[in-house]
């Protein structure tokens, strides 16, 4: 038993003194100060920035540690990048044939302020421009840096703070707080390799406009695809985000649904409003060849990029409108945009209170909306008062009807067809006193072009203007007056007159079945 028990005592001697010897040829081969020397000028070198490192200390168990990191803006004082501590992870075996090979990185609170000045330059620059011009530096012969190999089975990415100013104002300031964690492996040729990773996103604040939009959620992803959910929230209005990226590296197919239970559209819609726009640089090359290059390669992922999805809102708000149920089925691919089905429940609004639904689809080409736009829908229209219509307006103003200025309207319906950069309707809105009837087209330009009927009940003709009594208007079966009108101008300032062309039109017609009826109607036989 004794002598079981002194074995036992050797060979934990034996491992104690081991343990002693490699931590020793440890801190001895990989010291603090060795490693400063070699990591801070190469760093420097690279940047062109001043790079300070706190401390740095190797652990058996731990591994490389580092505290204290930071990279200097170009002035030397404020910070670039920072980071509070860094640790690499190493394989013991390797590193007694002098190979360092990495087995886990973590990074603890590394922050970056991007910075982009009132002449449009950006604070990393520099960096990037060093790095491209500089020459490659072929390697010493006899040189102490050490073989590396980079096999991470884990990287590991806690309290990432990230912020972006523009000092132009032309792009909204940013700050993003994350933490992140990838399974993989990044190969000696600077390759990733990734199995899986993990981003939760503590905040993405944005201020657009005076308006903040955060978002948080959670990123999963692996060597096929991404998948996130998201919750965004402007104001009091907040949309949840659910979306799948396949094949994301080369032909990226994603689907992403949008959905909300109470949305300002008009609010939104303002976010995105024109701005400051920045300056655009000037190619010195002959034919703006790298503008050529650029578009070539939007274009190239504009082909391959492949996106559906559906945005739903369950109530939105824009201007005086309320709308209900509004639901959305869009489809990208091969850089067309498909919106198929498109419908939505109204009720309110300034100009013409009343309630409705409408349903359709359009279609259009990202790169060029206005050219390649067309769709159609329809549009039914409940009960409801039209105040402060210019078209109306003028109406009241040709024929003397106050009544017409702001009318009330029991039903309406129009078909609406997009094409030719034109908006073509066809249509009605009734009461008992009238019924308007337009059928023509509305350009993308705003121009008009609406010849339109208008027929007044027999109590309405009693107020007509004296002008237009002695026109000696149609009238139908039910004793309405006709009048066909022209609107035109734009659809800031419409014009609307008598379309005298549209009454010969009309009146030739019944002129001639009248006379035909008299010439050849039979006599009755006397008594």
């Amino acid at each position: 038993m004794k002598k079981w028990i002194k074995i036992g005592i050797i060979i934990l001697g034996i491992f104690l003194l081991l343990f002693i010897g490699i931590n020793i040829f440890i801190r001895s081969f990989l010291s603090g100060e060795r490693l400063k020397a070699m990591i801070l000028p190469r760093a420097e070198a690279l940047t062109g920035r001043k790079v300070n490192l706190e401390e740095i200390h190797v652990s058996l168990f731990k591994g490389v540690v580092a505290k204290g990191l930071s990279v200097k803006e170009t002035d030397g004082q404020r910070d670039f990048l920072k980071m509070k501590e860094f640790v690499l992870s190493y394989r013991l075996l390797p590193l007694l044939q002098k190979q360092l090979v990495i087995s886990k990185i973590e990074m603890i609170s590394p922050s970056v302020t991007v910075l982009k000045d009132r002449h449009g330059k950006y604070n990393f620059s520099s960096i990037t421009e060093r790095a491209s011009q500089a020459p490659p530096k072929p390697s010493e012969p006899g040189g102490r840096g050490l073989p590396l190999s980079i096999v991470t089975d884990r990287i590991f990415i806690q309290n990432v703070q990230f912020k972006f100013v523009d000092e132009e104002k032309t792009m909204p300031d940013v700050s993003a707080a994350f933490d992140m964690e990838f399974t993989g492996s990044i190969e000696q040729d600077g390759t990733p390799r990734m199995k899986s990773g993990q981003i939760s996103v503590k905040e993405i604040k944005v201020v657009l406009k005076g308006a903040e939009i955060r978002t948080t959620g959670k990123i999963d992803m692996d060597d096929r695809a991404i998948r996130a959910n998201l919750k965004t929230v402007i104001g009091k209005d907040s949309i949840d985000l659910t979306a799948t990226v396949k094949d994301y590296l080369k032909s990226p197919e994603v689907t992403a649904n949008l959905h909300a239970k109470e949305l300002d559209l008009e609010k939104l819609m303002g976010l995105g409003g024109e701005g400051k726009t920045p300056q655009e640089a000037v190619s010195k090359e002959p034919g703006d060849k790298k503008g050529k290059v650029s578009k070539q390669a939007e274009g190239g992922m504009d082909q391959k990029l492949k996106a559906s999805g559906q945005v739903k809102v369950d109530v939105a708000k824009y201007q005086d409108y309320t709308i209900k149920n509004l639901s959305v089925n869009y489809q990208y691919v091969q850089g067309v945009v498909k919106v198929e089905p498109l419908g939505l429940q109204f009720s309110g609004g300034e100009v013409y209170n009343t309630e409705g639904n409408l349903n359709g689809k359009i279609q259009f080409a990202g790169a060029r909306i206005q050219e390649t736009l067309k769709g159609d829908a329809d549009l039914k229209l409940g009960k409801g008062i039209i105040k402060g219509s210019q078209i109306f307006d003028a109406i009241s103003s040709l024929t003397g009807i106050q009544a017409l200025k702001n009318p009330n309207v029991d039903q309406g319906a129009f078909h609406f067809d997009i094409k030719e950069e034109k908006v073509f309707l066809e249509g009605f809105i009734s009461s008992t006193l009238f019924k308007f009837s337009p059928k023509g087209y509305m350009g993308l330009d705003q121009k008009l072009d609406i010849p339109a009927e208008l027929k007044i009940s027999p109590e309405l003709s009693k107020s007509l203007s004296r002008e237009l009594t002695q026109m000696k208007f149609m009238t139908d079966d039910q004793g309405w007056m006709v009048l066909p009108l022209k609107i035109k101008g734009t659809t800031g300032k419409p014009s609307v007159t008598i379309d005298t062309e549209g009454m010969v039109k009309r009146i030739v017609p019944d002129l001639t079945r009248e006379i035909e009826k008299r010439l050849f109607q039979r006599k009755k036989p006397s008594k």
